[in-house]
C-alpha cells in the first residue's frame, strides 16, 4: 500500500528518537524530530479510512486535544517555552491516529519487518552512548512480538530473547521497561504451557476488571491515608530489604516512594489553577516546589512551573482535567473489552489484557512521549479495536506472523 514503506522507515528513525535523553552524543535537533514525527501524523491520518474504522471513543478524546490545543494557543500560553510544549504535546496525543492507521495488519508487518532489518545494527551503532534507561525504550517492539512468541520463527525469537536479556541486564535500572517486558514474556509461557496458559484465559476477564478497577482503589486508599502503595516498603515494614543500584554506583532502595508527591503537587496546582475539570491545557505544566526552582533557572522565568511529570495520567489530568482522564480510560476499558469478548481468536485478547495492565501502569509511569512505548501503545489499541484482527482465527492469526517472519 501506498506510503506504507515510507512510515515504516519513519518508525525506525522514532526508534533513534526514543533514546536521546539518555545518549550522550546529539543526533539530529528538535526541528528535525518534529519534522519526523508531523510527518508521521500526517501519513498516519492520510491512512485512516473512515469508512471501515470510526471509534467514537478516539475521535472524541482527539477532539478534546485540538480543542486544549486551540484554548492554550489562545488562552494559556506566554512565552516561547509554552507554545513550544504546545506543538511538542499536540504532536503526542495525536498519536491516537496510529491506531487507526495499524487498524490494518499489512501497515504493521511492514514497519516490524523494517524494524527487525534495521534494529540491531543501529542499537550496535548506538550502545558505547547510551545508558541504562535506554535500551528498554528502544527494545519495545521486541516486547510487543513477545505476545505471540511461539509463533515466531526461530531467528526471531532468538532476537526476542537478546532483547529481554539486553533489558534485564543493560537496562535494569528501568524498572518499568523491565516489567513490561517481563509480563510480555510471561504471556508468552503461557501460550507453552497449556496449564498456564488454561489458567490465564480461565481468569482473562476478572484479570481486565482488577487491572482497570485497582488504580482507583488504591489512589482512594491513599487519599485517606489508609494505604500508600508507593510507600510499601514502610507500609508493609520492607525498609532497606530490598535495594538496586542507581545511576551514579550508590545502592538506592528498590521500594523507594518517587510518586506520591507528583499526585500531591499535580493535584493542588489543579485546584490553585481552577483547572481540575478541563485542565491547563497542552501548553502549560503544573505547579512544582520540588523542580520548580530548577526549571525556572534553566528556562529563565519566574513561574514554578514543570512542564510534565513521569506518571501518564497525572500528565492527562494536568491537559485535560477530569474530563480528559475519564475519556483516556474508557479507550483502554472499550479497547479491552472488544478485545477479549469480541475476538474469535486467543491472541488478540492478551493484548487486551496487556492494555488493560498498561491503564493500571499509567499510574504508576508510561511517559507521554512520541516515542516507540507510546506509538505501540497506540497500535496495540488499533488492533483491540480493529475488526480486521478480531475476527482471524487462530490459525488466520498465525498465518499473519509469519508475514514477519
Amino acid at each position: 500500500m501506498k506510503y506504507q514503506k515510507l512510515i515504516a522507515f519513519l518508525v525506525v528513525l522514532i526508534s533513534v528518537s526514543s533514546v536521546l535523553a539518555w545518549c550522550k552524543i546529539p543526533i539530529g535537533n528538535v526541528a528535525t524530530w518534529w519534522f519526523i514525527d508531523t510527518l508521521i501524523l500526517v501519513f498516519f491520518y492520510v491512512l485512516w479510512d473512515r469508512k471501515q474504522f470510526n471509534i467514537k471513543i478516539i475521535n472524541i478524546f482527539l477532539i478534546l486535544v485540538l480543542c486544549s490545543a486551540i484554548y492554550g494557543l489562545i488562552m494559556r500560553a506566554e512565552i516561547y517555552w509554552d507554545y513550544k510544549l504546545l506543538y511538542n504535546n499536540l504532536m503526542v496525543f495525536m498519536l491516537p491516529l496510529a491506531a487507526y492507521a495499524y487498524m490494518k495488519p499489512s501497515l504493521l508487518t511492514t514497519t516490524l519487518r523494517a524494524y527487525l532489518a534495521f534494529s540491531p545494527w543501529l542499537l550496535l551503532l548506538l550502545v558505547p552512548f547510551i545508558v541504562s534507561d535506554a535500551f528498554g525504550r528502544f527494545l519495545v517492539p521486541y516486547s510487543f512480538m513477545a505476545l505471540f512468541f511461539k509463533e515466531l520463527n526461530v531467528k526471531n525469537r532468538i532476537l526476542v530473547i537478546i532483547a529481554f536479556i539486553f533489558t534485564l541486564i543493560f537496562g535494569s535500572e528501568s524498572r518499568s521497561d523491565v516489567l513490561k517486558f517481563s509480563l510480555c514474556i510471561f504471556f508468552a509461557i503461557c501460550f507453552y504451557y497449556k496449564k498456564i496458559g488454561y489458567l490465564l484465559f480461565k481468569s482473562i476477564k476478572y484479570a481486565r476488571l482488577i487491572f482497570l478497577v485497582i488504580p482507583f482503589v488504591f489512589f482512594i486508599l491513599g487519599a485517606t491515608d489508609t494505604f500508600n502503595i508507593f510507600n510499601i516498603d514502610e507500609e508493609l515494614g520492607f525498609e532497606g530489604k530490598y535495594s538496586m543500584s542507581s545511576g551514579n554506583g550508590n545502592d538506592v532502595s528498590a521500594l523507594i516512594d518517587t510518586r506520591t508527591f507528583l499526585f500531591v503537587e499535580e493535584i493542588s496546582s489543579a485546584i490553585d489553577n481552577n483547572c481540575v475539570i478541563f485542565g491547563n491545557s497542552i501548553a502549560r505544566g503544573y505547579k512544582s516546589d520540588f523542580f520548580g526552582s530548577s526549571i525556572d533557572e534553566l528556562f529563565k522565568v519566574n513561574r514554578g512551573e514543570r512542564q510534565s511529570c513521569e506518571v501518564s495520567i497525572l500528565n492527562i489530568f494536568n491537559y485535560f482535567g477530569l474530563l480528559g482522564c475519564i475519556i483516556y480510560f474508557l479507550i483502554f476499558a472499550l479497547a479491552s473489552y472488544w478485545a477479549i469478548y469480541k475476538s474469535k481468536n486467543r491472541y488478540v485478547p492478551v493484548i487486551g489484557l496487556y492494555i488493560a495492565f498498561r491503564w493500571t501502569f499509567a499510574w504508576v509511569e508510561d511517559f507521554s512521549k512520541f516515542d516507540l512505548n507510546y506509538l505501540f501503545l497506540w497500535i496495540m489499541m488499533g488492533i483491540c479495536f480493529s475488526p480486521l484482527y478480531r475476527n482471524m482465527t487462530d490459525e488466520d492469526f498465525k498465518s499473519w506472523v509469519k508475514t514477519i517472519n
